[in-house]
């Protein structure tokens, strides 16, 4: 289990590189092999597809945070840009359409500033 959670610190603190594979249990002093057979048993898949996994993840929380910042930034900001079928991916991992997605992150994005500008309790109130 340290050895994927030293992984994964290692992905965060690389996330924004472009990350070989071989360079991480050398970073880790272990051998491929030992990483390999962690990320199995503890995570069920191996460390490329975690990689990936947290790389989506970051991708989701910069669409979220800045959603109007464009998808093509955002996805080569996470290093994603080389992913084939990045947006299908997403798509596949969060259950929700790429333009259903930030359609809702800018929405929310607009709501949050509307509050801002507008903290009174009669804001949140639509007229009828």
């Amino acid at each position: 289990m340290q050895t994927v959670a030293k992984a994964r610190q290692y992905f965060g603190l690389h996330l924004q590189e472009s990350i070989e594979m071989t360079a991480v249990p050398q970073a880790l002093g272990i051998s491929q092999d030992c990483l390999d057979v962690s990320f199995e048993q503890v995570r069920g898949m191996t460390p490329a597809q975690a990689l990936l996994e947290q790389r989506l993840n970051g991708l989701f929380a910069a669409l979220t945070d800045q959603p109007r910042q464009g998808l093509r930034r955002a996805i080569q900001a996470c290093v994603l840009d080389g992913t084939a079928g990045v947006v299908a991916l997403f798509e596949q991992t969060f259950g929700i359409d790429m333009p259903l997605f930030l359609l809702t992150c800018r929405r929310a994005a607009d709501d949050r500033l509307f509050r801002l500008d507008h903290p009174e309790p009669e804001a949140l109130v639509l007229p009828t």
